[in-house]
C-alpha cells in the first residue's frame, strides 16, 4: 500500500495504490472488473468464480466521496495496480 498526495492538481487529492504481482489483467478483464458479478478470464483457484458485489459496492462509495478507483495490468501474469484517489480536505481549527 502507497499514499502519495497530489499537490499538482487544483484540488489536492489523497492517492492509495496497491500492487500485486499475481494473475494481472487482460484488458477486456480490466473493463469489466467493477461490475457485478462478472466473470473473469482468470482461471478460479476451484470451482467457478465472479467478481461479486464487493469491487462495485467499493467504486459507489469511492465516487460517492468524490474520488475515483480504477485498476491497471500489464497483461495476464504481469500483476496489478489498484489505485484509489480520494479528495483532501483540511481540518476545520
Amino acid at each position: 500500500l502507497d499514499e502519495k498526495n497530489q499537490p499538482s492538481q487544483p484540488q489536492e487529492r489523497v492517492r492509495f495504490e496497491v500492487k500485486d504481482e499475481g494473475q494481472g489483467l487482460t484488458k477486456e478483464d480490466q473493463e469489466k472488473l467493477f461490475g457485478k458479478f462478472q466473470r473473469l478470464s482468470a482461471r478460479p483457484t476451484g470451482g467457478e468464480s465472479s467478481t461479486g458485489l464487493g469491487l462495485s459496492i467499493a467504486r459507489q462509495l469511492v465516487e460517492l466521496q468524490g474520488g475515483k478507483i480504477l485498476a491497471e495490468s500489464a497483461g495476464k501474469d504481469k500483476g496489478s495496480l489498484f489505485i484509489v484517489e480520494l479528495p483532501a480536505y483540511q481540518k476545520k481549527q
